[in-house]
């Protein structure tokens, strides 16, 4: 399976022996296997690697290394990201403004986070819908927030520069989104630095400018160590979503992150396991690999919109590749 074929045509291979940059993963500690013959555009290449988001990630520059100066941007952004907009600590901005409904002096991040937010559940007709977090919290997903899903909250909410205002009863969460937009910031970053090639490999989620195109290997869903295919990015994203990563136990049931607003409850109604999304940003990647598990029926709608190149795969496609 290629992500730059038309047909997209599930092809019953595994990758072995074959020339790969490295594998995509969403587990942490593995990911990176850069293979014996890569590009000569990556002789010089220089990894930096850290913790974030709960995942591993890898921050590589293709030309020259990364000086302490820029590595200590890079974690900073990554830091302060993660102590705004977390929904598991009431202490940052969005456990803040879940636990009172309100919150004064938002950064302007924070506003162009939401209008982004709220555009996307226009589009695709409320499946994307940040008022999960609640529900996320009553089956046993983080600390914060209480409530229910409200297909019409955004009509109670205020955006100002001056305060940010939400309804009672709503809780909202930016893990359908969050990740991919701060990849695309420290590409902005590393680019505002003066690296204009690199690839950042956020636990799977990967932003890479590069002056050719790279080869990259499609995870199987249901093992780490082989391969469904392979997609090759010069200058792209890739996002990765699946119902069988994040799962957990609650209450004597199983549960898993991936929540359709539409009913509340975790989406497997539509039989889509996994879901592989080409985009020009990190961001338009990763909100549309959790849209298209939830609602596969707009790949063609969201494709037109964002120029996608996806690949859904059903229970019966993953137990034939495998």
């Amino acid at each position: 399976m290629n992500l730059d074929d038309s047909s997209l045509k599930l092809c019953h291979f595994k990758l072995y022996g074959r020339t790969v940059y490295f594998w995509q993963s969403n587990t942490k500690g593995k990911g990176l296997k850069k293979s014996q013959n890569a590009p000569a555009c990556l002789n010089g290449s220089s990894i930096f690697e850290l913790d974030a988001l709960g995942t591993h990630w890898w921050i590589e520059t293709l030309d020259d290394a990364l000086t302490d100066e820029i590595k200590a941007s890079i974690v900073n952004t990554i830091r302060v990201f993660e102590r705004q907009y977390t929904r598991f600590s009431d202490d940052s901005l969005l456990g803040q403004l879940n636990l009172h409904k309100r919150l004064m002096a938002p950064p302007v991040e924070m506003l162009a986070m939401l209008e982004f937010a709220g555009n996307l559940q226009d589009i695709t007709g409320g499946v994307f819908n940040i008022s999960v977090g609640g529900e996320l919290v009553r089956r046993g997903y983080g600390k914060t927030g209480e409530g229910r899903i409200s297909a019409s909250f955004w009509g109670e909410v205020k955006l100002t520069p001056v305060e940010i205002r939400i309804p009672g009863g709503i809780s909202l969460d930016f893990g359908g989104f969050g990740k991919g937009w701060l990849i695309d910031s420290v590409g902005d970053l590393l680019k505002d630095s003066g690296k204009q090639h690199f690839i950042i490999n956020g636990g799977g989620d990967i932003l890479v400018n590069a002056p050719m195109p790279l080869e990259f290997a499609l995870e199987h869903p249901l093992d780490s160590c082989t391969s469904i295919g392979t997609t090759r990015i010069q200058n792209g994203a890739l996002a990765v979503s699946s119902n069988r990563k994040r799962t957990w136990q609650h209450q004597g049931k199983n549960q898993q992150h991936i929540i359709d607003p539409r009913t509340s409850a975790p989406a497997t109604s539509a039989d889509i396991n996994s879901t592989y999304v080409r985009a020009k940003s990190a961001l338009i990647a990763d909100a549309c690999a959790t849209i298209l598990l939830i609602a596969p029926e707009l790949d063609e709608a969201l494709t037109q919109k964002y120029g996608l190149k996806t690949i859904l795969l059903n229970s019966s496609q993953l137990s034939h590749s495998n």
